[in-house]
């Protein structure tokens, strides 16, 4: 069922003033102001899915199968259901309305299907995993096809959520957030370069800021609380809101699932003295798959592979906490390669931790303090003092036609 304002509801009071309206004596003074009751809807929709036929006793299906998925909400109304399917299958759609039926799954192998609606004021809900294999009676599962295409591009902000952002102090890039921003005693990219100063700070919602400076342009959707005490370098504070985040929204959640759904092609190695070795030898891509649950023993961090290749470390789990441990290179790679995915995570806690390398949580409320990121990080929202350093990630298509990576031997 959908909550209202995490369970409040809100009411608006109105009385009369003496300009223009009659004096209320006797009964009428006596009686109650009107109240007026506001409905405000903070809450994504629930969907589900529906698959058709059931699988076998083993879990998997005989043949071709069907999935449809229905979302409600009980408030705004469902907007759009949005759906990735990797694997055995690939495809990618966005269906208006509360249901969505996928196209029928036939090909042999296990399809990923991720999937989430949006209702009408752009709640979305957190993404949902289905996994369909196919089989053809008892025998090996057939390998998929190659993994789906992914362009990986997130090397314009050195903080971009998709709802609010606050308590960061220095951050050297530019900032973005779809909701509010919340800055005070802070500075904004202070080190781009001189002529880059579009959308440096960009709130969709309220930009609360105060003592502090802007090296760019700035702009809001909602107020602002921005004084003389705000110092704008090489722009100016306009009200507006020239980034999409509702369709990058989207777009960040497919990408971390299609990246999700790449075969691990690197070595992963967990000392029981709290060591996490991360090694890879692949020239353009280097994939791990790594449990939320390992970082709450690690005391090292150590990641190997070529100068010139691109790391994706998969992270599966719902939390993950980060704190006092370090991060070391060798092979080549640096911060500018090395990409943590936290696939499913709704909550990320850091502290007294560096991060070295570019955050993707599409998902996630990062809470981070008493720390540092050498990279970025974009997320669904975040909050905390760590400093942001900007050392932004390399490209990569991953697109392109070539060979595919050989797996895992583990």
């Amino acid at each position: 069922m959908k909550r209202l304002l995490s369970g409040w509801w809100v009411f608006l009071a109105f009385t009369a003033s003496a300009c223009g309206v009659h004096e209320l004596v006797g009964a009428e003074a006596e009686q109650e102001p009107s109240s007026l009751q506001v409905e405000i809807d903070v809450t994504p929709p629930e969907s589900v899915a529906h698959v058709t036929p059931g699988p076998d006793a083993s879990g998997h299906y005989q043949g071709p199968v069907t999935v449809r998925i229905e979302a409600t909400d009980d408030a705004s109304g469902v907007k759009d259901i949005s759906y990735f399917l990797s694997g055995a299958t690939t495809g990618d759609a966005t269906v208006e309305g509360a249901v969505a039926n996928l196209p029928v799954i036939t090909h042999l192998g296990t399809t990923t299907i991720t999937y989430f609606a949006t209702d009408n004021v752009l709640n979305t809900e957190y993404s949902q995993t289905l996994y369909i294999t196919i089989t053809q009676g008892p025998g090996p599962i057939p390998d998929p096809p190659p993994a789906p295409c992914a362009q990986i591009s997130l090397s314009d902000y050195n903080v971009f959520v998709l709802g609010d952002y606050s308590g960061g102090g220095d951050v050297q890039g530019k900032v973005a957030a779809g909701g509010n921003i919340d800055m005070q005693y802070f500075s904004v990219g202070a080190i781009l370069q001189a002529s880059d100063i579009n959308d440096v700070l960009v709130a969709g919602g309220d930009l609360n800021i105060r003592y502090g400076g802007v090296f760019g342009n700035a702009s809001y959707g909602g107020t602002t609380t921005a004084d003389r005490t705000v110092t704008f370098y090489r722009g100016a504070l306009g009200q507006g809101t020239p980034i999409d985040f509702a369709a990058v929204g989207v777009a960040l959640k497919k990408l971390s699932a299609n990246l999700n759904a790449r075969a691990a092609n690197g070595v992963v190695r967990l000392e029981t003295w709290g060591g996490l070795f991360l090694e890879g030898t692949h020239p353009k891509l280097n994939v791990f798959q790594v449990d939320a649950s390992a970082f709450t023993t690690t005391k090292y961090l150590s990641i190997n592979a070529p100068a010139q290749s691109v790391v994706v470390v998969n992270i599966v789990g719902e939390t993950a906490t980060l704190a006092r441990f370090s991060t070391g290179f060798s092979g080549g790679i640096n911060q500018t390669g090395v990409l943590y995915n936290f696939v499913n995570a709704t909550s990320l806690n850091a502290f007294g931790y560096g991060f070295w390398g570019t955050v993707l949580a599409p998902h996630a409320h990062v809470n981070f303090s008493e720390g540092s990121f050498d990279g970025a990080i974009y997320a669904a929202s975040m909050s905390g003092n760590a400093e942001g350093h900007l050392n932004p990630l390399k490209a990569v298509d991953l697109c392109a036609t070539e060979p595919a990576p050989e797996p895992s031997p583990n």
